[in-house]
């Protein structure tokens, strides 16, 4: 059976057998908090075709997104190796299908499985690299090729689905101004290469997405396939 996320559909057998009995699929709202910030995570989630979405939150209750979760992985990977607390919030962005799995069913399952250790330790490289990837793209490149980044790589987590956003999530994850994001989406929209209406967009261009893109896309992607977490872009 397929599970609809790629880390577990690539899972050595072995390693599947010994946690099937232990996920439990379930659906999530939009807005659901799955880890709250600065717990331990008793549960991770694998997406199906939900999206979830890391979010520091603030003394004031201000929470700014920080990157989004697809059917490439799944939530709290970093602190849930380290046995830690989670030092953001995880909560679905859209809603949809999840696997849950008891934290310490996967942790006992990593600790005599190499392989098991190795695909999660690959992800975690990946979660890294992006995080970098995406402070430096922030830091050189205009809004426009950032959007565009951003919109292809939320593409290639949920395949073939909308892509779902307000315009103040975007501008958190780009570090922009609401307004200067807007007018970067109704730019591509024009050029044809979005349908952009009330928060939801389609790819109708990937080729023209991509070449409005800056480099970032295209470095992080190969790198993303060299690792072998994800699957093919478009």
């Amino acid at each position: 059976m397929a599970f609809d996320n790629h880390f577990l559909d690539r899972m050595e057998p072995a390693d599947l057998e010994a946690l099937r009995p232990h996920l439990r699929r379930m659906e999530v709202s939009a807005g659901q908090i799955l880890i709250e910030q600065d717990t331990v995570a008793a549960e991770v989630h694998f997406p199906a075709d939900a999206q979830l979405a890391n979010l520091v939150r603030f003394s004031d209750g201000w929470a700014i997104e920080t990157a989004v979760i697809g059917r490439e992985g799944l939530s709290g990977l970093a602190p849930f190796m380290a046995e830690v607390p989670c030092g953001w919030e995880v909560a679905a962005r859209t809603p949809g299908a999840v696997h849950a799995l008891p934290a310490r069913v996967l942790r006992d399952r990593f600790r005599v499985s190499g392989p098991l250790l190795n695909q999660l330790l690959r992800l975690s490289y990946v979660y890294q690299m992006q995080a970098v990837q995406h402070a430096a793209c922030n830091a050189v490149h205009t809004v426009l090729p950032r959007v565009a980044r951003w919109l292809l790589t939320a593409s290639d987590l949920t395949p073939g689905e909308d892509i779902r956003f307000t315009q103040e999530e975007l501008a958190g994850m780009l570090g922009a101004q609401r307004t200067t994001v807007n007018e970067a989406a109704n730019q591509l929209k024009d050029r044809g290469a979005i349908r952009y209406s009330r928060g939801v967009v389609r790819v109708l261009d990937r080729p023209l997405l991509e070449r409005l893109a800056c480099e970032c896309y295209r470095m992080e992607r190969g790198r993303i396939e060299d690792a072998g977490v994800m699957p093919e872009a478009g």
